[in-house]
């Protein structure tokens, strides 16, 4: 049996409340003080998965440990931060982990990984690899349902010069018609879009509402602690892949727009995974049933039934490395789930009605022979 660890941490106010039904409604100073409190602790598992069985017959089980920081906390003291990363990696390896992932901003506050690196004692991924996969497919066949060309579209990547971003990016570039590079430094997506412009009629952006307008598909992977898209910053008929841990897009878009088809980036389904929570602990990634889970935990999972022994593509995503876990996780049975919107499962029906309110809102050529349809029924 193979074992591996995986880094979680509440990835805002809602999750410390799952974990803690008597934070609701305290002030978030408070709150943050509660966690920084729990951090004086030992690391806490938080699940156990079991079950997960590879098509090659190989079998393996790992454990969610926490890190109880938010985001913000770990943006604001990422020395801190790290020291509680390597305590959690030294808990997976007293369990018996071989490899150990670094979920959600653990990622980002050690540099991808690279912070970390010599000092770890297991081997370590950040699951980026395998969510560049799951976002790339996902997006492509989200654009096939709404009947949008990829070809021809314009598609936006937020987050450019980060390391889903970019490889986003890069992997999209002769497949679309137009690129739009969003971030927060000019002279960094300038170097990107160099790199690029051979490929795609490609502009870049520090403006994210202001780049947003007439995208076709927009990719979102920043590293922002908070949501940094709204529902007004959308045209209808966009389709919104997002990647990000926590969400780019404001849980409001998916309450006020029924004419935008938002899913979450990177939602896997794991052959025969079960987790087994604490009793205390009640924390579901926002995923149901327990057989799915994103693709940096998936990424972890593969990485441990091919029993890596080495740490699997720190710091920038490469290509390469898209590619070599894309062929481990068919090795393996993984494959993308079905779409799902903030934990959500979205159905056809409810894709078929988004694509209606498009038409009936946006002149875009993609929804004409909807809007026809709309006129003479």
């Amino acid at each position: 049996m193979k074992k591996f660890g995986f880094l979680i941490h509440p990835l805002d106010l809602d999750d410390v409340i799952n974990f803690e039904k008597k934070a609701a409604g305290k002030p978030v100073a408070l709150i943050k003080k509660l966690l920084l409190w729990m951090c004086e602790r030992p690391p806490f598992i938080g699940s156990h998965i079991t079950g997960i069985t590879s098509k090659t017959g190989r079998k393996a089980e790992g454990w969610f440990i926490t890190v109880p920081l938010l985001p913000e906390q770990m943006r604001e003291n990422p020395e801190f931060a790290r020291k509680k990363i390597l305590e959690s990696i030294e808990l997976a390896k007293e369990l018996g982990a071989s490899i150990v992932g670094l979920g959600g901003f653990t990622s980002v506050a050690t540099n991808g990984g690279l912070a970390i690196a010599k000092k770890t004692p297991l081997p370590i991924t950040t699951g980026n690899s395998y969510t560049v996969v799951a976002a790339v497919e996902g997006t492509k066949k989200a654009a096939k349902l709404m009947g949008i060309r990829i070809s021809k579209a314009k598609l936006v990547i937020v987050g450019a010069t980060g390391s889903i971003g970019r490889a986003c990016g890069e992997i999209m570039a002769p497949q679309v018609a137009e690129m739009v590079l969003v971030g927060r430094r000019s002279g960094a997506l300038e170097l990107q879009a160099d790199k690029l412009k051979k490929l795609v009629s490609v502009s870049v952006s520090t403006d994210i509402k202001e780049s947003l307008k007439k995208a076709d598909i927009v990719i979102s992977a920043s590293s922002d602690a908070n949501a940094i898209i709204d529902a007004g910053d959308l045209e209808p008929g966009t389709v919104v892949c997002d990647v990000a841990q926590p969400p780019d897009v404001s849980r409001s878009v998916a309450e006020i727009r029924d004419d935008v088809f938002i899913f979450d980036g990177g939602i896997i389904k794991i052959p025969g995974m079960r987790i087994k929570r604490k009793s205390k602990f009640d924390y579901d990634f926002r995923l149901k049933p327990d057989k799915y889970a994103y693709a940096c935990m998936s990424e972890t999972m593969i990485l441990c039934l091919e029993g890596m022994k080495k740490n699997f593509d720190l710091g920038a995503v490469r290509v390469s490395g898209v590619e070599e876990i894309s062929k481990l996780a068919t090795k393996h049975g993984f494959k993308l789930a079905g779409f799902r919107s903030f934990g959500e499962k979205v159905t056809r029906d409810k894709i078929k009605k988004i694509r209606k309110n498009a038409a009936l809102k946006s002149n875009k050529k993609w929804f004409y022979r909807v809007r026809r349809m709309l006129e003479y029924s």
